[in-house]
């Protein structure tokens, strides 16, 4: 049980409150304040080994308490983290030049805060100097999400009816901010999300009316139907495929990595985490049953993404990083990737990814992520001229957006608005692929890849779906389903998806 002491200084009281407990509960000894003065009028008389401290703090910032604690000889050996709304280098950079020990960036969960913190602690062990908190009564998780829900969804609800009216800038960008942090740490990431959006709208150069009226009211809708968090079961084939396999990851910045190696470790990986520096031949990469590569400025222009890549190592290859980014590689390098990780991913997608990768590769003996209801490779149609392709979604713009995209790429598209209407196509036409959305009304995607996969039909199934929850992608995976992609979506993804399945 840790003994150490901790002061969180945050400004939000929900985090507060619930980063006391989850600490208490771990062991540690807790003081909390609200702002910088406080906290220097505590550290006076009390010498805590860790302070998590938030950057975006009224009057003096946490960037400013952390130069002062570091500048006083009584209080420079006091490990000092930084948690701000904020992911990238820079922002990074800026901490640690404070004098921040560490960069946390929210939304964090539990598990990743305890970690980060027992790992700082560790490696600066010091016997710590605590004062007698005395007891203290831990607040109630259920009351807190429910405090937090309830006042987010009037909060919110009040921001899109100001809109037209004594609309506040500065308020609602300040209030975001914090939502980021408190529905992280209590398990609800699309709220978390969605107030980050809403954030990064309102701080940019330009402010777009029509935009932040439709962002607001997505975290109205966020606020109306939370969805909570939990780490989802990992899909046994999944965990079978990646068990014991030395996994490379490359250039990921420390907070990425660290998740993607918990969740790695979770199913018995080794993963090795290499720089955009190190050479892709080297003897230590080559060792490696997967590469995954974090796509990005870091890695531009170095050999990782070199157009002699094919030649460097035949590893299967995950690209990671923003979708513009990955669409504007060059097309070789592009198809030399055995799978894609985009934009908002989660590291439990990650694993579903990267087993993907593996089983796809003749050099590894992997279980596929899939299961082994659906038609056996050889049974899949072969592409001998045009291919054919089934999508079935609800929504007349999204099939006419796809399917002319599709029909520019040359492939021969049929469209479904229903999912029993495209399982009927699908056993009438025996496309080479289908693409379901999974929240069509009446039979969903779900249903027409379980009728599918049942009736032993040989097509292949990508989703189409708006959900982020890596439960709802594992059902998806558990079904037989071939792949999915997340809307709001690039089509030239769904293409190169579609591609990558097809020529196998």
């Amino acid at each position: 049980m840790a003994k150490e002491s901790i002061l969180v200084v945050d400004d939000v009281p929900v985090n507060l409150k619930l980063t006391d407990m989850l600490l208490r509960r771990a062991g540690f000894k807790v003081h909390t304040t609200e702002d910088a003065e406080q906290a220097l009028a505590l550290l006076r008389g009390f010498h805590p080994d860790l302070m998590l401290v938030d950057i975006e703090l009224p009057g003096i910032d946490g960037l400013s308490l952390t130069r002062r604690v570091k500048m006083n000889p009584s209080t420079r050996d006091i490990v000092v983290l930084a948690l701000s709304g904020r992911a990238g280098s820079d922002h990074d950079q800026e901490a640690r030049a404070a004098g921040c020990d560490g960069y946390i960036t929210k939304p964090v969960d539990s598990a990743t805060l305890l970690s980060r913190i027992r790992e700082h602690l560790d490696r600066h062990a010091q016997a710590p100097i605590t004062a007698n908190d005395g007891p203290a009564e831990e607040p109630d998780l259920e009351s807190l999400k429910r405090s937090f829900l309830e006042e987010g969804s009037q909060q919110s609800q009040q921001m899109v009816d100001s809109l037209d009216g004594s609309f506040d800038v500065s308020k609602t960008a300040r209030l975001c901010h914090q939502w980021v942090g408190a529905a992280g740490i209590l398990g609800y990431m699309a709220i978390s999300e969605s107030a980050r959006e809403v954030e990064e709208a309102l701080l940019g150069p330009r402010v777009d009316a029509w935009r932040i009226r439709e962002l607001l009211s997505n975290l109205v809708l966020a606020f109306g139907e939370p969805r909570e968090t939990s780490i989802p079961k990992i899909a046994e084939p999944v965990a079978q495929a990646l068990s014991g396999k030395p996994i490379a990851m490359v250039a990921f910045r420390p907070e990425e990595a660290e998740r993607i190696c918990a969740a790695l470790e979770m199913v018995g990986a080794r993963p090795r985490l290499f720089g955009s520096d190190d050479a892709p031949d080297s003897p230590a990469v080559r060792d490696c049953s997967v590469i995954m590569l974090s796509v990005g400025p870091e890695t531009a222009g170095t050999r990782w993404l070199s157009n002699d890549l094919p030649a460097l190592f035949t590893h299967p290859l995950v690209l990671a990083g923003k979708r513009d980014q990955i669409m504007a590689l060059d097309l070789a390098i592009q198809s030399r990737a055995s799978e894609f990780l985009i934009d908002g991913w989660q590291p439990e997608e990650a694993l579903l990814r990267l087993s993907f990768a593996l089983s796809r590769n003749p050099r590894e003996n992997a279980a596929p992520a899939r299961s082994d209801s659906g038609a056996r490779e050889s049974e899949y149609r072969p592409v001998t001229g045009v291919p054919e392709i089934l999508l079935a979604d609800d929504d007349p713009t999204i099939r006419s957006l796809v399917r002319m995209t599709l029909t520019d790429y040359g492939m021969d598209c049929r469209v479904a608005a229903s999912g029993s209407e495209a399982l009927q196509m699908i056993r009438a036409h025996r496309p080479h692929a289908a693409v379901l959305d999974v929240n069509m009304p009446g039979m969903d995607g779900y249903l027409v890849l379980a009728a599918v996969r049942q009736e032993k039909l040989p097509v292949r199934v990508v989703l189409l779906t708006a959900r982020r929850h890596e439960n709802d992608i594992s059902r998806g995976f558990t079904l037989g389903a071939d792949d999915y992609v997340v809307k709001p979506f690039n089509v030239v993804e769904l293409i190169a998806r579609l591609k990558r399945l097809l020529r196998r």
